[in-house]
């Protein structure tokens, strides 16, 4: 019966150019085979089919690439659709492994044939919608085929209830005591498939293949109880079930319980356990394993430090396809860890990593186009994959589309990927949106944006709160509250912060004049080179404020403001040096530092500087000029 079902599917594949693949199946329903052959062969069928879908899902022609490797790669299989087709290559998979026992071979090969029908069908509806496989048609002469209908033994006649008929034998097989059917039957209740779900019979018979030593079945059960998919989460459980098909030799269950033992869930954390276990499965092909070990060589945990190996380990994985671990290996050589630099090899794994939905290696692909590192720049690419990581919900990837619509002047797609990741705790974008919101005069929503920034310790969100709250900008004016949020932000070094706390205590907003609390502010912002501070630093020793008048120490700070540009400090110079007060008495440098002044529009620079003219101070004598500044700075 399967034999003629399946050999419907020949014609459409060749049809479709699937030509291997028709050859391949050909020969897996030849009655004349061997039977260990025939299931080679579908196992061959399944190899080409996750191939070539990879190829068409994935955008690349896979390198040397394990069939479990495909099957464990996270990435590709969310694009197998429906899942059940994931749970179908699984079960073709398992089912096609020869066990050299002749009535367990033919009853593998039938339920084999039972999965690759629907997988095979599947394959084929992606490019003809229409195509329908004729489960009835052995009981039909079907002229389309082109071999004569055969004469199948009684042992081969099976209802058309797939999954029903798969249990059956499964059950057949496990009251008899095969564990893998035992194993087998635990799937189908698992999953409700042939059988109603039960997690209680799914147990069950887990259990008795487990009590058999099955190491997939006490992998299986470790998985439940580590997830606590079995009704109860037991960390215990699970990490004794492990070690048992670990211990056999299991991949899955080595690398599980090198899990635990690195999160110390159900036993003590041990990260040297850790990587004992991880090492024996890494050394089955397991990337997973592969991939954490090489974790535990870069950061020196549990193994001694070491970059080559970490390395080594990465790209042991990344060869069979990790997308973690593509990602790591380009991380390692962009930085040089283990090896010399190398960014154009550091972006052809995040570019294989990117491929797979890695939403790290998206980014950082992105980060690399747009700054023509180790590759040819090129914005449209690095907007492209910034997309694709954004979509997925990468944060800072949502936040740098912001940033580039932005300087784009595209405000609209600018404010919406602010939100985006503003909405998912980002910092930086929150404390952009109330940016934007204040520049617009939208004071109550900048203050909501900043809010969300600040109470997370965003030291400029904090800042720009404390001017809202200094100013009564959208929220009640609230000198205290300014300046609890303004002393949040110097407590991270925020320089303006701290300008702005020394004008509150200087001019008593919210509390008595503190001239000696304002210096120590305008101290600390003045030497990180805030030039305000510089001024207001040098006019409280010029004015004595709160300190021992020191005319010296005075043109110490304004002379860095003034050279800075900084116009009240550059009259405070001019009249210093028209005094000779902590700087020599000289008019020539009076004059230009007036005159800088004035010509940025200082009106009390342009009236000294007009009077210099009127006596020749520094400057010729010269009523014209004179007369010219000093009607300046009337207007």
């Amino acid at each position: 019966m399967h034999e003629a079902i399946l050999r419907q599917a020949n014609e459409p594949l060749r049809h479709q150019g699937y030509e291997q693949i028709a050859n391949t199946l050909e020969a897996a329903v030849t009655l004349t085979l061997p039977t260990a052959t025939r299931l080679q062969r579908c196992a061959e069928v399944l190899e080409q089919i996750v191939r070539s879908v990879y190829e068409d899902e994935m955008g690349a022609v896979p390198k040397q690439r394990s069939l479990l490797a495909f099957l464990k790669t996270t990435s590709f299989t969310d694009k197998i659709q429906p899942r059940r087709i994931f749970l179908l290559m699984d079960l073709v998979r398992k089912q096609s492994v020869i066990r050299n026992v002749e009535l367990l071979d033919q009853k593998s090969l039938q339920l084999t044939f039972d999965y690759l029908t629907d997988l095979i069908e599947w394959f084929i509806q992606r490019k003809d919608p229409d195509f329908e496989i004729d489960h009835n048609s052995y009981k039909q002469q079907n002229e389309k085929l082109s071999i004569p209908m055969p004469i199948l033994h009684p042992e081969q006649e099976y209802s058309d209830e797939d999954y029903k008929e798969a249990a059956k034998w499964f059950l057949y097989a496990a009251q008899s005591g095969n564990a893998s059917a035992q194993y087998n039957l635990g799937a189908l209740y698992q999953h409700g498939h042939g059988v109603e779900k039960s997690m209680k019979e799914a147990m069950y018979w887990y259990e008795l293949a487990a009590a058999q030593n099955d190491s997939q079945a006490l992998t299986t059960l470790g998985l439940l109880y580590h997830t606590g998919q079995a009704g109860e989460q037991n960390y215990e459980k699970a990490a004794s079930l492990y070690k048992k098909a670990a211990q056999a030799g299991n991949a899955e269950a080595q690398y599980h319980l090198g899990v635990l033992y690195t999160n110390g869930f159900g036993v003590d954390k041990d990260y040297k356990e850790a990587a004992a276990w991880y090492r024996r499965s890494a050394a089955q092909g397991n990337t997973s394993a592969q991939n954490n070990l090489g974790f535990l060589y870069h950061d020196g945990t549990g193994v001694p430090q070491s970059y080559e190996q970490a390395l080594y380990w990465f790209e042991e994985a990344a060869k069979m396809g990790d997308a973690s671990a593509q990602y790591n290996l380009g991380y390692m050589l962009s930085k040089g860890r283990g090896t010399k630099p190398h960014m154009e090899k550091a972006n052809e794994w995040f570019h294989a990593a990117a491929l797979q939905h890695h939403t790290n290696a998206q980014f950082q692909l992105a980060m690399n186009y747009y700054s023509g590192t180790g590759i040819t720049k090129n914005e449209a690419e690095a907007l492209k994959w910034f997309k694709l990581a954004a979509n997925a919900g990468h944060t800072n990837a949502q936040y740098s589309l912001g940033f580039l619509y932005k300087g784009q002047n595209q405000i609209e797609l600018s404010l919406h990927w602010f939100q985006l990741a503003a909405a998912q705790g980002h910092l930086s974008a929150s404390n952009e949106l109330g940016k934007y919101y204040k520049e617009n005069n939208l004071y109550k929503q900048a203050f909501k944006a900043f809010s969300r920034a600040a109470k997370r310790g965003h030291a400029q969100a904090q800042y720009e709160i404390g001017l809202l709250y200094l100013h009564g900008l959208g929220v009640e004016q609230s000198y205290t509250t300014a300046r609890h949020w303004l002393r949040a932000a110097t407590d991270q070094t925020h320089v303006e912060a701290e300008y702005e706390l020394g004008l509150m205590y200087e001019g008593g907003l919210g509390m008595p004049v503190d001239y000696e609390e304002a210096r120590r502010c305008y101290r600390l912002a003045a030497t990180a080179g805030h030039v305000g501070a510089q001024y207001q630093l040098g006019n409280l020793y010029d004015k004595g404020l709160g300190v021992e008048q020191d005319f010296t120490e005075a043109a110490k700070w304004i002379v860095q403001a003034a050279e800075k540009g900084h116009t009240k400090a550059q009259y405070q110079l001019a009249q210093m040096h028209a005094k000779g007060e902590g700087v020599p008495k000289n008019f020539e440098a009076a004059a230009r530092y007036y005159r800088r002044a004035a010509i940025a529009g200082h009106k009390k620079s342009q009236h000294q500087l007009g009077m210099l003219y009127t006596k020749g101070n520094g400057v010729p004598q010269d009523y014209k000029e004179a007369q010219r500044w000093l009607n300046l700075s009337l207007k």
